[in-house]
C-alpha cells in the first residue's frame, strides 16, 4: 500500500477505535532518517543496523496490534483493488516476511488479519470485548 494511503487508513482506524474498549498500537514498519552527505549516510546505516540487531525493526511486523479483554489481533493493512485515471491498481499482497510473521502468529494461536478498510476491522471487534 502506498505510504500516504496506508497512513490515512491507519489514522482513520485508530480514531474510530477510541470509541471501543480496546487498546490499539501502531507498529512502525520502518524509519526515515534524512542524510545529506556520505558521513551522515554511514551513520544512518549504522543506526538502522543496530536497531535491526536489537530487534527494534522486525521484518514483516503488522501495522496494528489491537488488544481487548478477550484477546488480541494483529492487523496488516493492504490496499484494496481500485481504478483511477491511470488504470487499474491490483489488491495489495503480503510480502514473504509478512507471510512468515503471519504463520508465526497462527502457530502461537494469535489471530492475524489482513484489512483494507474500517469494515474489515469492525467485524472482528466483537470478538475482543
Amino acid at each position: 500500500m502506498t505510504a500516504q494511503l496506508e497512513r490515512n487508513l491507519q489514522c482513520e482506524i485508530l480514531y474510530r477505535l477510541n470509541r471501543y474498549p480496546v487498546i490499539a498500537c501502531a507498529i512502525p514498519n520502518g524509519i526515515y532518517l534524512p542524510s545529506h552527505n556520505e558521513a551522515e549516510r554511514v551513520l544512518v546505516r549504522r543506526i538502522v543496523a543496530r536497531m535491526r540487531d536489537d530487534g527494534m525493526l522486525t521484518p514483516g511486523a503488522p501495522d496494528l496490534v489491537i488488544a481487548g479483554e478477550r484477546g488480541a489481533v494483529m492487523v496488516e493493512l493492504k490496499r484494496s483493488a481500485s481504478r483511477d485515471l491511470f488504470g487499474r491498481k491490483p489488491k495489495g499482497r503480503l510480502s514473504p516476511e509478512q507471510k512468515t510473521f503471519q504463520q508465526r502468529c497462527v502457530d502461537c494461536g494469535v489471530e492475524y488479519t489482513v484489512a483494507s478498510s474500517w469494515d474489515d476491522i469492525a467485524c472482528i471487534l466483537p470478538e475482543l470485548f
